[in-house]
């Protein structure tokens, strides 16, 4: 039941990655992220990193198998979204990031990031893509003003950049990345189809 309740968001999901030169597998690593970034308590016997692209249509695509699974296993999962905007690709990937962390710092990250996932493709294709961004800031009950004034604070960028650091380090060449308890899974069906299983191996004890 578990197995078939997560296939069907796959096939309805478009199995696109955006590839950014895969070059390996990287190991284990203690996951951290701003408090606003996780979801779940902190001694949760599986933990899910999920390095992420706001303007990548494949972490769109990822979204519901994501929510099914965090419903499905509820407080035996804590959830991390790290930031790893593919800017070669995405040219407005960063900018989304940016705001995105200033809408955390303001309680906010939550909100926005589904905002931005639900119409990607309007503020993607939009003529100004920055003032897009901003409507979604006003829409999350945020103050545009405040959140463009924050994207510019250099520490905002450097928060984006150690997740790309890290993502780099742990070999992350596609968005979306996925690690459960250190374990690598690329893509949304790597992610249901071996992931899941993955997760109930885990909590039966055997890994």
């Amino acid at each position: 039941m578990r197995r078939r309740f997560i296939s069907g968001a796959v096939l309805a999901a478009v199995a696109v990655v955006a590839v950014y030169g895969v070059r390996g597998f990287g190991g284990q690593t203690p996951e951290k992220a701003p408090a606003f970034r996780e979801k779940g308590p902190a001694n949760a016997p599986v933990v899910i990193a999920e390095f992420s692209d706001f303007e990548c249509p494949a972490c769109r695509a990822a979204e519901p198998t994501v929510a099914q699974i965090l419903a499905l296993y509820g407080s035996r999962v804590r959830f991390i979204f790290k930031q790893f905007p593919l800017e070669k690709i995405h040219p407005w990937a960063l900018q989304a990031a940016l705001d995105a962390e200033c809408a955390g710092r303001e309680g906010k990250f939550w909100p926005y990031h589904d905002l931005l996932y639900a119409h990607q493709p309007d503020w993607v294709d939009a003529q100004s893509p920055a003032e897009q961004l901003l409507k979604y800031a006003r829409e999350a009950g945020l103050a545009p003003a405040k959140i463009k004034a924050c994207a510019a604070e250099p520490g905002v960028l450097a928060s984006i950049n150690a997740d790309i650091a890290e993502g780099n380090s742990r070999w992350v060449g596609a968005t979306p990345t996925f690690f459960i308890n250190g374990k690598r899974f690329v893509g949304v069906e790597q992610l249901a189809g071996l992931g899941v299983p993955w997760i109930d191996q885990i909590l039966k004890g055997k890994k």
